[in-house]
This record gives structure tokens, sequence and C-alpha cells, in this order.
């Protein structure tokens, strides 16, 4: 195991609408083109071999017409095996999204209310797709709608510039109901003090989150601290195959020597007493990635202030422009943390009384 981390505007008029019919955002084509491509190029080989094969039997004496058609049978069916997914996925897509998620959404995903609709539309797209396709599962704590979609959007967020990210390194998230130790044990010791952790070796493709922690995570949208977005950072490190501080997704081969040069220059200034970055980026290149990623991606213009070039170093990283949506962000905090009363329009634009709707 590694990377251990210690430490609105208004809804659609329908969020009942299948958001397969909409056509704002299409996050998935590129990735649907390769899938069906692959899934052509082995049934061509298939067909190649069978068809051999039914030469050889024709030759022998088996009908022609029954043994062409028994020879094609195995290429279709290799087809119809291998675009199985994108079948899942637009089934996923046509189903209308959960009002209880928009809620959490609104309420809690400060990132989200700074959207603009039509990425609005992306983002819920993209959180069906992951929720309906990696499993969250809580290990002796139950999994409620908050904790299920915060888990999704930690996902989500550090990769909204890359609509065609696929997260093939993470297959399931363990929800623990406190912070744990080295051995995985959880519970309120002293020694107890990981909020969250990838997965290596047997565990890889796994992820472990403290549930009070995911969600703190999010609730306080001013500390620059969220160990989910951490843990995904880690996994968006690694889309190189190893987790070590140096995300080749965004940086090419020219901005290598001077990202490394930016890391140990920030890093002394963090050992000095210099820097408002939090400490636990001194463990190693990889966690002040991780931890400078939750810094980004919770306060952009604070980060664009105090630290220009690593802003814009993590601007190529991630692909996001985060500056232009700074007005947003501004207003969003200065408004906090929307809170619904038992009687308010419920947030996920049914229509009816929060009381009456996602309340429940």
């Amino acid at each position: 195991m590694n990377a251990t981390y210690r430490s609105a505007p208004a809804p659609p008029a329908s969020l009942t609408t299948p958001v397969a019919h909409a056509d704002e955002a299409r996050p998935f084509v590129a990735w649907e083109r390769r899938t069906r491509f692959w899934a052509l190029v082995f049934a061509v080989v298939t067909l190649g071999v069978t068809l051999l094969g039914a030469v050889v039997l024709i030759r022998a004496g088996r009908p022609a017409g029954t043994t062409v058609v028994l020879a094609l049978m195995p290429a279709c069916g290799v087809y119809v095996w291998q675009t199985a997914r994108v079948r899942r996925r637009r089934a996923l897509l046509r189903a209308p999204f959960p009002p209880e998620w928009e809620t959490v959404l609104q309420r809690d995903v400060l990132f989200f209310r700074t959207l603009d609709p039509s990425h609005q539309l992306r983002f819920r797209r993209e959180l069906q797709v992951f929720l309906g396709e990696k499993r969250i599962t809580g290990v002796k704590v139950r999994l409620d709608t908050t904790t299920q979609v915060l888990a999704g959007v930690s996902a989500i967020i550090p990769i909204f510039g890359f609509p065609d990210w696929e997260w093939d390194q993470i297959r399931e998230i363990l929800v623990y109901p406190t912070r744990f130790d080295g051995e995985f044990d959880f519970g309120d010791r002293r020694d107890h003090n990981i909020l969250g952790m990838v997965g290596t070796g047997s565990m890889n493709g796994l992820m472990i989150l403290s549930k009070p922690d995911l969600i703190q995570g999010f609730r306080n949208a001013t500390d620059k601290r969220n160990v989910g977005v951490h843990e995904f950072a880690h996994l968006v490190d690694k889309s190189d195959g190893v987790i070590d501080g140096m995300p080749h997704v965004g940086l090419g081969r020219d901005a290598v020597g001077p990202w490394i040069d930016l890391v140990r220059r920030k890093m002394a200034e963090i050992e000095d007493g210099t820097s408002d970055i939090n400490r636990y980026a001194l463990t190693n290149e990889a966690e002040f990635f991780a931890v400078t990623s939750e810094y980004f991606l919770e306060r952009p213009a604070v980060m664009r202030r105090k630290h220009p070039e690593l802003y814009a170093a993590l601007e190529k990283v991630f692909n996001q422009e985060l500056w232009a949506r700074v007005g947003a962000w501004r207003r969003e905090l200065r408004r906090g943390r929307p809170t619904f009363g038992r009687n308010s329009p419920c947030p996920c634009g049914s229509g009816r009384k929060f009381k009456k709707c996602c309340l429940q």
C-alpha cells in the first residue's frame, strides 16, 4: 500500500429527463469509437481463423452453406461480447439522474456549483457512469447516498479536464467508519491516523477512504484539504504506471525538469515555514503532488495569488482553467454551504418541498 494522508445555481428544469437525450455533453464518444473499433478488429481476426477452418471442412465434404454460416457465428459473438460495455454504459446514461444525488451536488460540492449548466450536465453524466461501473462498499458502516456520491465526485473532479478519461485503475472503493492504521484496523486509537489509501500489489484497483473525513473534505470548502480528491490525484499520477509525483498526463518531456525544480523549491519553502502548503507535502514527491492538487482544486484563486508558478503547472497537469470560474467560486464561498429547510423547494428541481422529496 502507499499514499497515506493524515490530516447554487438553480438545477435544470427537469432531472427526470434521460440525460442520453441531451446533446450538450457527450464525453464518452471517443471511448465508444475505440471500443467498437477494437471489437471489430477482434471479430475480424476470429472470422479469419474460423473461415480457414471452414475451408478445411468444405474440402473434407461438409456442406458449404452451413459451414460458412457456422464460421460466422463466433465472430459475431466476439463483437457482441466486446461491445457489451457500450450497451451497459448507454443504459446508465438513459436512466434519470437520481434527484437525491442532485441534492448532494448542490449542497456539498462547491466545484459543481461553479460550473455552467452544460458542464454540470457533463459532470452528472460522468458521475452516473462512475457510480454505475465501480463498486462503493461500506465496511462495517452504512453506505448512505451522501457518502456514495461524494466518493464518485472525488473521482470526477481531478479528471474533469479530460472528457475521455477512463478510470481503469480503480474497480472498488472501500469506505471505513473511521480512520485506520497500516494494518487496515480502524477505531479511535491515536495510531489510527490514515484518512485514505490507494492499494498496490494484491490490493491494486482498490481505494480505502474514511467516511467522516471524506464528507468533511467537502463540507469544509476552504481548508485546501479533501481526502477523496487527494487519493484520486495519486491515481492521476499513476497514469504512467507509477506513483512518483511526476504526472506525465499533463507534463511533456520538456516540462519534467522544470517541474522537478519547482517541487524542490516549494518543498524548501514548506520546510522553512514560509509556505501555506500543508507540511504533509514534505513526505515525498508523490505526496507533494497530491497535497497541492487538493489546494489547486479547492482554492485555485488563493494558489494563483500565492503560488503562481505552481498554479500554472497544475493547470496544465489537470487541463482545467479554474481561474475562468473564479467569480463563481468567490460567489459560492460568500454564499456558504447551502442549507435546505424542510419547507424549502427541493434542490433536485422536482418542484416539491424538501421534506416531501429528497429529505426522505
